[in-house]
């Protein structure tokens, strides 16, 4: 456990999948948090991993049996300035797991 000035910071588990990214070619390991996974209300649901330069996403669809379904990738994303979500994104960062 890490502890800052801000937030207590506990490693968590998390699911490992890998997919190359057609976009880029770049073979990307990724996770996803089990509590993420448990609480969906739908399968497949999409997964979107932000990569590369200049940045782009890969989306996986996870399915009800923790398998990656398809994946389709983009090469246009938006990141909003506003303070939430960008709070929301450096969180995150710090923490990616």
């Amino acid at each position: 456990m890490v502890i800052s000035a801000n937030y207590v910071h506990i490693p968590k588990t998390r699911l490992k999948f890998s997919r190359k990214c057609p976009i880029c070619g770049e073979m990307l390991r990724f996770g996803i948090e089990p509590e993420i996974i448990k609480s969906r209300d739908f399968y497949p649901f999409p997964h979107i991993i932000l990569h590369g330069n200049p940045i782009h996403a890969l989306i996986a669809y996870i399915d009800a049996e923790l398998k990656v379904r398809a994946i389709e990738s983009s090469p246009s994303i938006e990141i909003l300035r506003e303070g939430a979500t960008f709070n929301s994104l450096l969180q995150k960062w710090s923490n990616p797991f």
